[in-house]
């Protein structure tokens, strides 16, 4: 009887394995593009972060099975990187074997923007208590609350030398959430902890979500709007994407384009992302947006388009043609690749070949 109930949960389990789709994506490049690390993910359980060298075209797992990393990040001089891993941060050094977990002295929940100062500092976005706050993060265990409110939440920071601009969410009497995106200096010891009364109002989206903020620098931006709700049986999500920019010291804001992604992609199941929409989000590379959409293919697969900031036009990316998703495309040195369903191939992602 024991055979039988073992036999039912191998087929079980190499039934799910069977349907659930696959993809890749790279996550970051070193030494000019010649070694790229990417991320496969077998399933919604289980992703993998794999190198790729471009010149020998050798591949090498560099992080075990075990770990799921999610929202990795280069530490500075490129020594090894960090990921997020089932809530827990970790570091792994390339020269080491095994990832350090760094445990901090509160616990911290929804960890995001996460973004190194230095190969010991990072500030981020996290959930503590009931609100999100800025914290400063350091890999001894040491926690600095930079902002909080007990009635706001405060995320998707970014760090532009000696200014901090984040996402500033409240609810009103009307229970609709409103969104700001904020400016102030970054916390010193010189200055109060926690003093938003510093903070300026850069550009204000009233009760329309944002979210993932980029600074490209002190006077302009881009963030990201999505729809409020999602009914149930929505094919697709649709988001615009914005610019804010400021000229004359005034900032102004400025809607670019809209996409659409499939819904069960973002959402829980069998063939949605690990990460979310970490692998779809817009990048911003030499005057262009690259973005994903499927709005005009009517099986609902992703293709990649850039937006040309200078034109104003959306153009689309040259890449093979496939069965599938394209996700967004990253530069990697002087090359552009991208990911999306995982098929057979000699090389794990897809060159763009219309990029210069």
């Amino acid at each position: 009887m024991r055979f039988f109930y073992c036999l039912f949960y191998f087929l079980l389990l190499y039934a799910f394995i069977m349907n659930a789709t696959n993809y890749i994506y790279p996550v970051a490049s070193l030494n000019n593009g010649v070694i790229i690390l990417y991320i496969y993910q077998q399933s919604t359980t289980c992703i993998e972060l794999f190198e790729w060298n471009t010149i020998t075209n050798t591949i090498e797992q560099i992080l075990w099975s075990l770990f799921n990393p999610a929202g990795l990040q280069l530490l500075p001089n490129n020594v090894g990187f960090s990921f997020i891993d089932n809530g827990r941060l970790r570091v792994k050094l390339f020269h080491k074997r095994a990832p350090k977990a760094i445990d901090f002295d509160e616990p911290l929940f929804h960890i995001n923007s996460l973004q190194w100062i230095n190969e010991h500092m990072c500030y981020c976005s996290a959930q503590n208590n009931d609100r999100f706050s800025i914290f400063e993060l350091y890999d001894n265990g040491v926690i600095k609350c930079l902002i909080t409110e007990h009635d706001k939440d405060f995320m998707y920071p970014q760090k532009i030398n000696t200014q901090i601009f984040y996402i500033e969410r409240y609810k009103k009497e009307d229970s609709y959430f409103y969104y700001h995106i904020m400016q102030m200096d970054y916390p010193s010891k010189k200055m109060k902890m926690n003093d938003t009364s510093q903070a300026t109002v850069v550009a204000s989206f009233k009760n329309k979500p944002i979210i993932f903020l980029t600074m490209e620098s002190e006077q302009k931006g881009f963030v990201l709007e999505h729809m409020d709700t999602i009914e149930d049986n929505s094919d697709v999500m649709l988001f615009y994407y914005h610019c804010i920019i400021k000229k004359d010291n005034v900032w102004q804001t400025k809607y670019l384009f809209s996409f659409e992604i499939p819904t069960y992609l973002l959402l829980h199941g069998e063939q949605s992302l690990y990460e979310s929409i970490l692998p779809l989000l817009p990048r911003i590379i030499n005057n262009k947006i690259y973005f994903v959409d499927c709005s005009e293919n009517k099986n609902y697969n992703l293709t990649p388009y850039y937006y040309d900031l200078t034109t104003e036009q959306r153009n689309k990316v040259i890449v093979p043609e496939q069965k599938g998703h394209y996700f967004v495309p990253m530069l990697c040195g002087k090359k552009m690749y991208c990911g999306g369903t995982k098929i057979n191939s000699t090389e794990p992602l897809f060159i763009c070949n219309n990029f210069n």
